[in-house]
């Protein structure tokens, strides 16, 4: 039986900015807390995990490693879910889904079993989760988007206060396995609020098929059968990217302006993470004690509240929008880790922390709403698919480079160095797009800062109808004199 005969889930509106929207940014500040929270807190169990299987620290560290980056590279397949079957569907199924890896770990026998179940099942449960209710969103929102992001980024941080001490409870109290069941209870609260995801239809969507893409809408065994018919065999992984590309918009790899920001998001995943990795074990090498070491990413981790908190009350000014904002914050960020390696000191290395923590949150929520201004809301989930999978590569592909070169060259700073290096360059990238080159065409221009959303579409639809109109009232008036 086809899957395209799910009920229609409304008429189509414009996003509402507010409304219901508030309620599906309150189900992802629970969502990101289940998903970022945790991971930014698994790593009370490392020690516990090396030494009970006998692994070095390197094969310990992959558990989130592959968590992480599953969660970036399954974007893509999200999305597709998410625009096949809708947001709420596959926000409850994502939550049922990564709290079922952590279940499944009460059973592993070695590192490798943690490797399918919290690094792999979990990293493609987040995915769905995650992507997903950060696309929806943004799709209920305009002028508010970055605030509503904010609220929803913001859970992460929050709970990574509470979650590192109560999971080493947890682990004391029921061993490393029984805490892995009850924190699977935990992350299975998102499949609780994902009742809060309600699906929205906004003017532009392509809402209507045509009749010769029927074909698409059928089961990937229609498909096989259909094509044995025909005389053309199909493998089964040409059905499944077949499947994706039917409802994921691919049109975007075909855009400049998207491509543009794109290498950028690419660049600041290759180096957001090197100086939570760095710079602990750089204040060691310069003899500060462990526990202040440590408090080092603490302070980060404030300033990371701070900087997710304070960014919605940013305003937009029409020259001065969510993109250029966005380049600005990387840009800083870039900046002060190019000035790190001269923090010597206790004090100056938590100055570093602070600054960068604080810039770091900030980048989140904006990331979000710049991409919904360069590919518009209505295609919100296919861009937030594209651009994690690509930086879901890179984050797997920037740490590796940054280890190699500290065993290269003996010292901290030259990571410092590279990482800052990579956000400046992703900082200024997307300034490239107030070329003329990259700009839309002339009849987008006429839209305002407001209309690059899931209106764009129809309000181009209703100005050709308008000027149709009034050349027939015109042929009407010359015929009548």
């Amino acid at each position: 039986m086809a899957t395209s005969s799910r009920k229609n889930p409304g008429r189509p509106v414009d996003p509402p900015d507010g409304g219901w929207g508030w309620m599906v940014a309150l189900a992802g500040f629970v969502v990101c807390a289940c998903s970022y929270g945790v991971i930014r807190s698994l790593g009370v169990f490392f020690v516990t995990w090396r030494d009970y299987f006998s692994v070095t620290a390197a094969q310990t560290g992959l558990v989130q490693s592959i968590m992480t980056g599953v969660l970036n590279l399954a974007a893509p397949i999200a999305a597709a879910l998410s625009n096949r079957f809708g947001g709420r569907v596959v926000v409850m199924a994502g939550g049922v889904i990564s709290s079922a890896g952590f279940v499944l770990s009460l059973w592993a026998s070695s590192l490798f079993h943690l490797y399918i179940t919290v690094g792999f099942l979990t990293g493609i449960g987040y995915s769905m989760s995650t992507i997903t209710t950060l696309a929806t969103v943004g799709r209920y929102f305009t002028t508010n988007r970055l605030r509503a992001n904010s609220i929803a980024a913001i859970g992460a941080s929050f709970v990574s206060f509470a979650f590192p001490p109560l999971f080493q409870y947890l682990m004391d109290e029921y061993t490393w396995r029984g805490a892995l069941v009850l924190i699977g209870g935990i992350v299975l609260q998102a499949t609780v609020v994902g009742a809060l995801v309600r699906p929205i239809v906004l003017k532009g969507d392509n809402t209507h098929k045509n009749p010769k893409d029927t074909k698409e809408s059928s089961t990937p065994s229609d498909i096989l059968s259909d094509s044995t018919i025909s005389g053309t065999k199909y493998s089964f992984s040409k059905v499944i990217l077949r499947r994706i590309a039917s409802v994921l918009d691919f049109n975007l790899l075909t855009e400049t302006r998207f491509l543009v920001f794109t290498a950028a998001v690419v660049l600041f995943g290759f180096s957001r993470f090197v100086p939570n990795i760095y710079i602990v074990p750089r204040a060691r090498a310069f003899g500060i004690e462990e526990y202040p070491s440590a408090f080092l990413l603490s302070i980060l981790a404030i300033g990371d509240i701070v900087g997710r908190a304070s960014i919605g009350l940013l305003p937009e000014w029409p020259k001065f929008r969510r993109v250029d904002q966005f380049a600005v914050n990387i840009f800083l960020m870039g900046f002060s880790t190019l000035l790190a390696p001269l923090a010597k000191t206790y004090v100056t290395m938590a100055v570093y922390s602070a600054s960068y923590g604080l810039l770091m949150g900030a980048c989140v929520p904006l990331l979000y709403s710049a991409m919904a201004e360069t590919a518009g809301a209505n295609r919100l989930s296919s861009a937030l698919g594209i651009c994690m999978f690509l930086r879901g590569i890179a984050n797997l592909a920037g740490p590796p480079l940054s280890g190699w070169l500290r065993d290269l060259t003996g010292s901290y700073d030259a990571t410092l160095l590279e990482g800052g290096g990579c956000l400046v360059l992703a900082g200024l990238l997307p300034f490239l797009l107030h070329l003329r080159m990259f700009q839309p065409k002339k009849m987008e221009d006429k839209l305002d800062e407001h209309q690059t959303d899931g209106t764009r579409s129809a309000l181009l639809r209703e100005e050709r109808e308008a000027a149709e109109n009034s050349e027939t009232l015109v042929v009407i008036r010359e015929t009548a004199l």
